[in-house]
This record gives structure tokens, C-alpha cells and sequence, in this order.
């Protein structure tokens, strides 16, 4: 039932294939009335709507027994339940529908999440890099806000159609003067949206760019803080995306004011024309008059609850239009993969070898690997070498499956490889990147896994900064260097025939990285890990059994260590 609300929220406007908004509303009405539980929403509605409409006639009934017999306790009692009904009925719609739908944007952040987990490391990389991905739980987020306006203003269509009917059976004058005032201001709404629409979107593209700037308050703090000229380029770049976040939320609140102005407006005429034109028209008498009157005061509740959701629309619809684009692009990036279960065991591993394998990086050509030929020995020690962009991270995540392989062979045990190779085949490497990633929890680890991470911690001399059962990290608490310690020992822990590292000794103390070298490395393939490891370290190129020299994409040397 979520879904079918989250179409009819979607759906709720002027299609681009030129249907109108009365086919949509048709549509809509469709799928209300399908047999579905959504049916038993739209009675709920028409009960409450039906009770505050009843509650109107009490009063109105009750007014003339007080002017002409008296009070009647009969009356009272029936105001009294029908007012009890009413708020409850509401009460329920509201609930249930927020619920119905708030889980189906459950299924939908799950859905996308895993849609994303089952993704390429490239696809994954070009959301980030594109942006995509940012700032889609505030999307979410504005969307729920959404919810129970929304919901509301629904319920106050129904009973504002039910009240209409009521005040046409009081006076059809008053009930065309009441039509005209509201199908003006409605039309005047629908007119406006689509400026208000470029202004959400205006500043949807302004609050991308001020958080973007914003984080680098902080992790540029250091370079900020000895760059007074840098410091204050940043200040000026902020204050002009401050700007444009401003005047994009000031012309659509702008907009929002003039839907609520024009509203409220509308209900004061509505009233006025009753009081003031419709005794010159109609010569109608004060006692109809006043009933009249309050019927239309009635009425002001529910075009007010009406012209708030036309706000809450426009903003739920953008919302859930930014949600939909990612998630269509996810889909649309998914046809492409071809991933096995995460459940594979690693493949048998005894060596690896790179045939002249080439890849280059979307979008630019100038960065890329060509004719990479190497082999990879179950129980070595390889070193990776070379200057900054020589193409030594690349290379990595070319060897770990990560990115696919455009041109030439990957052979592992002398057999291919497919050009994206399948999970068991990455399931062979446990990797610490120059730009990783720790988690707050220790994910994928079982109880002997544990048992190794805390044995790793030990030995790297970072255990006292974690508590006893290690089911929270806190990463962020740490110094880089620590920081470091604390993925290899995760790494080491997932106990995988192969460990990848990227430059992981950069950031230790000159003792600690002795030890790495020296001891750490030693001992791992005396275990019977095979280590990959980018380094700059040249006083420990002993170190390794073989080392490969990068430079501008190709493998420059190859061979044993001296």
C-alpha cells in the first residue's frame, strides 16, 4: 500500500506525455479503488469526512433549536460522538498511511543500498564522483517531512468536498461564490509550481555545493589555518555559494508565502462575499445568513489544510524525483554486473600472472596501464615502486579485481580470468589502500576472526584503545598512524591468502616501520601470506623477493631484489 501512495504522491501533476491532471487524478482513483487495503483508507477518509461534515449540521441544527425551543440534549450528545468519531478516524488515517508509506521508503533505502553494495568499484566511484549519491538521506529525510502534511491536506479535500455539499444544500449561491474563490486560487497555485519546482532545485544544487566546501573546514584545517590568503579565498567561495543557497530558498519561500497569503485571503473572501454580497443578491435573511457563515468558516480549515499541501506536494515530489534518478541509475548500472554470490569461498591460489594487461580510466585517456606483464607467487614478497601517478594504485586495484581488465590476460593458476573477475577471485585478497575506509564495527568477522584482530592489535601495539569485546572501534579516536595499524590488523584478521598493501609504512614511526619491515613482513610469509606492497622505502627493498617499478602506466623493471 506504501508504493501505491508514494505513485499516487509521484503522479500528481501534468505528465510530460501531455495526459492532464484529471487523467492522473483518474488514475489515481484507480488504483484507490482496486479492492486493495488503500480502499480501506479512502472509507476511513470518507468517514471522518462524513462525521465533520455531520458535526457542521449539529450546530447549525442545534443553532435554530436554541433560537426557536430550546436546548436539545439529544443534539449535544450527538455533537459530542461525532466529534469523538471524527478524531479518530482521522487519527487512524494519518497514523496508517505515514506508517504504510514510511515502510515502503524503507524497502526503498534497503533496496538501493543493496542494489549499491552489488555494484562495481568504478560505478560506485563514479556516484561520488558525480555526486549522485550526496545528500540522498536528506532527500529521504525532506520526504517524510512531508508525510503527514500531505496526508492531512488529503483528508481535508475529502471534508472540504463533503462541506461543499453541505453548503450547496444551505445556499447554491454561496456554494458558486465558494467554487470560484477556490478554483482561482487552486489554478493560481498549479501556475506557480513550476517556478517554485526550479527553485527547490536551484537550491538543491547550491546546498551540494556549500556542504562540499563546508567539509573542508575541517579536514583542511591544518592547511587553512597556516594560509591566511587560502583561508580567505575559501571564506569568499563559502559566502558565494551562501548566497546562491540563500536567494534559492528565499524565491521559494517567497512562493510558499504567496500560496499561504493568497489562502488565507481567498478564505476571508469566501466569507465576505456571504456576508457582504449575498444578502444585496439574495435578500436571504440574518438567521440563514449566519449559518451560512459558519459553514463557511468551516470550510476555512479545510482549504487552509488543502493550500498547505500543494506546498508539501511540490516539495515531496522533488524529493521523490531525486530519489527515483539515483535509483534509476543504479539500475541502470547493475545490467552490467555480473557478481557471484558473497558467499564464495577464495579460489585456489598458487600464482597470478598479469599477459600485457592494459586499462585506462573513464574519462581520462591520459591515465591508464598498458602492457602490464608480471607474475605473482603463492609465499613471495612483491614490492611495487615508482614516482606519483606512475600508476601503482591502479595496478592494485586491477590485480584485486576491482577495476576490469581492458586488454590482455590476467591468468590465475594459469587459467583466465574474466575481464571483471567474479567474488571468488577477490575473496583472495585482504587490502589496506591509501585511501581505506574503517568501519565503526568489526563487519564480517566471525568469533576466531576476532580472535585474530585481537591478537593483531596486540602486536601492532594499539590494543588498550579499543574495549574488551571489540564490537566498536571508533576509528575517528585514532592518530593516522594508528588509524593504519588498526586496518591491517583487520586486514590480517579476515585471514585471506594474499594482503595487499598501499604505501601502508608512510605514516609509522621510524621504529615501527623498521619492525614492519623487518619482522612483520618476515613472519607473514613465514605463515604463508603472499604480500604485495607499494613502498618508497628503498633502505628495505631487501625486504621483498621480487619488486616491480612503476612508471607512467608501464612496468618499467621486474625482477628479484638485489
Amino acid at each position: 500500500m506504501g508504493e501505491k501512495l508514494l505513485r499516487l504522491v509521484a503522479g500528481w501533476s501534468t505528465r510530460k506525455d501531455g495526459s492532464s491532471w484529471f487523467a492522473t487524478f483518474k488514475s489515481g482513483l484507480d488504483e484507490v479503488f482496486d479492492g486493495t487495503s488503500l480502499f480501506s483508507l479512502a472509507l476511513v477518509a470518507l468517514l471522518a469526512a462524513g462525521c465533520g461534515t455531520a458535526v457542521l449540521f449539529v450546530l447549525n441544527a442545534e443553532t435554530r433549536e436554541v433560537e426557536y425551543n430550546g436546548y436539545s440534549t439529544l443534539l449535544a450528545v450527538a455533537f459530542v460522538l461525532l466529534l469523538l468519531i471524527y478524531r479518530t478516524a482521522q487519527n487512524y488515517l494519518i497514523r496508517k498511511a505515514a506508517q504504510e508509506i514510511e515502510e515502503a521508503l524503507h524497502r526503498k533505502r534497503v533496496r538501493t543500498t543493496q542494489d549499491v553494495m552489488a555494484l562495481g568499484y568504478q560505478d560506485i566511484q563514479s556516484l561520488r564522483t558525480g555526486g549522485s549519491i550526496d545528500g540522498l538521506a536528506a532527500h529521504y529525510g525532506a520526504l517524510s517531512q512531508t508525510l503527514v502534511p500531505l496526508i492531512n491536506g488529503a483528508e481535508g479535500l475529502v471534508l472540504l468536498v463533503f462541506m461543499f455539499a453541505y453548503l450547496l444544500f444551505l445556499s447554491p449561491f454561496a456554494a458558486v461564490l465558494t467554487a470560484l474563490v477556490v478554483f482561482v486560487t487552486v489554478n493560481g497555485f498549479l501556475n506557480s509550481r513550476g517556478k517554485l519546482q526550479q527553485n527547490l532545485q536551484k537550491s538543491a544544487e547550491a546546498e551540494s555545493s556549500f556542504r562540499v566546501l563546508t567539509e573542508g573546514l575541517v579536514s583542511g584545517a591544518a592547511e587553512l589555518r597556516l594560509h591566511a590568503r587560502k583561508r580567505a579565498a575559501l571564506q569568499s567561495d563559502l559566502d558565494l555559494k551562501s548566497k546562491d543557497l540563500e536567494q534559492g530558498r528565499s524565491a521559494a519561500a517567497a512562493y510558499f508565502a504567496q500560496m499561504m497569503a493568497t489562502g488565507t485571503s481567498a478564505s476571508y473572501l469566501m466569507a465576505g462575499a456571504v456576508v457582504f454580497v449575498m444578502p444585496v443578491l439574495t435578500g436571504s435573511g440574518q438567521a440563514e445568513i449566519s449559518r451560512i457563515v459558519v459553514a463557511v468558516i468551516f470550510l476555512l480549515g479545510p482549504v487552509s489544510s488543502v493550500v498547505q499541501t500543494v506546498q508539501q506536494l511540490t516539495s515531496a515530489r522533488f524529493a521523490l524525483s531525486k530519489i527515483q534518478s539515483f535509483e534509476a541509475r543504479v539500475a541502470e548500472m547493475r545490467k552490467s554486473q555480473a557478481n557471484g554470490p558473497l558467499s564464495q569461498a577464495a579460489a585456489e591460489f598458487d600464482q597470478i600472472e598479469f599477459d600485457d594487461v592494459a586499462y585506462t580510466h573513464p574519462g581520462d585517456a591520459q591515465f591508464h596501464i598498458s602492457d602490464a606483464s608480471f607474475k605473482l607467487k603463492r609465499g613471495e614478497i612483491l614490492f611495487v615502486t615508482g614516482g606519483n601517478g606512475s600508476g601503482k594504485t591502479t595496478l592494485l586495484r586491477l590485480l584485486t579485481g576491482l577495476y576490469a581488465c581492458e586488454g590482455g590476460r590476467i591468468l590465475l593458476n594459469s587459467a583466465k580470468v574474466p575481464p571483471l573477475p567474479e567474488q571468488s577471485y577477490r575473496n583472495l585478497f585482504a587490502t589496506v589502500f591509501s585511501d581505506f575506509h574503517v568501519f565503526p564495527r568489526p563487519y564480517g568477522l566471525d568469533e576466531k576472526s576476532v580472535a585474530r584482530l585481537d591478537y593483531w592489535l596486540t602486536q601492532l601495539e594499539i590494543r588498550d584503545k579499543f574495549g574488551e569485546d571489540l564490537t566498536r572501534l571508533a576509528p575517528e579516536t585514532l592518530s593516522t598512524g594508528q588509524h593504519k595499524r588498526l586496518a591491517l590488523a583487520l586486514a590480517l584478521a579476515e585471514d585471506r591468502p594474499i594482503l595487499v598493501l598501499d604505501e601502508w609504512a608512510a605514516d609509522q614511526d621510524p621504529a615501527t616501520r623498521k619492525r614492519f619491515y623487518q619482522e612483520i613482513l618476515p613472519g607473514l610469509k613465514a605463515q604463508g601470506l603472499t604480500i604485495v606492497a607499494v613502498t618508497h622505502d628503498d633502505q628495505y627493498f631487501s625486504a621483498c623477493d621480487n619488486r616491480i617499478h612503476m612508471n607512467e602506466g608501464r612496468i618499467a623493471t621486474s625482477g628479484e631484489s638485489a
